[in-house]
């Protein structure tokens, strides 16, 4: 008489094919891309250690392969969806496209969240290089706000030393250059 393997639960092993897209926000969060991956391989590693729990449980696997499971993370994330969905019985490559597709669309809202802060930092010190070339010493501390108006044309607010919130846009030109156009307010520039 044989026995019949119990069903897996996949919650874990779901989470960490979605972990990927803990990527970009812990980065908007944090603006660290080292604090970001740590994150990744930290959250990774616990879904891993409790999804290797619940095979062992569901007698798929007699033992735990989470040392080799956390090395292929650390090395290849991809490895453990396709090994951990082959070892399940489930369409490994499936699995394995589906955690690309996400990990792809991760890499794809960090670019863009990097983007937009890399934007938003050489706007407030062209800013800052504007109010010196007026013999004025007042620095831009941060652009917030900012928005898209349309293609490489942007809108934002630089936060000065004085305590005023500058309205600012922002044109991104052909030649690579960031182009910085100040709103003056009440005479500021004078």
């Amino acid at each position: 008489m044989t026995t019949q393997p119990a069903k897996i639960k996949n919650i874990y092993f779901y989470l960490f094919l979605i972990l990927p897209l803990i990527v970009p926000i812990a980065y908007y969060f944090t603006s660290n891309d080292k604090i970001a991956y740590a994150i990744f391989y930290i959250a990774s590693i616990t879904c891993v250690f409790f999804d290797q729990k619940e095979m062992v449980k569901s007698t798929h696997e007699s033992q735990s392969q989470f040392i080799g499971s956390a090395l292929g993370i650390i090395i290849f994330p991809p490895i453990y969806a396709f090994g951990r969905a082959k070892a399940a019985g489930m369409m490994q490559w499936l699995w394995l496209a589906v955690y690309v597709l996400i990990a792809l669309g991760s890499v794809y809202i960090s670019i863009t969240i990097d983007k937009r802060e890399s934007i938003k930092i050489a706007a407030c010190e062209i800013t800052t290089s504007i109010f010196k070339d007026k013999s004025n010493d007042t620095k831009c501390i941060i652009v917030k706000d900012l928005e898209t108006v349309s293609a490489k044309y942007y809108r934002a607010k630089a936060v000065l030393t004085n305590g005023v919130d500058m309205p600012i846009t922002i044109e991104e030109r052909d030649d690579d250059y960031l182009y910085v156009t100040l709103t003056p307010l009440s005479n500021l520039l004078d």
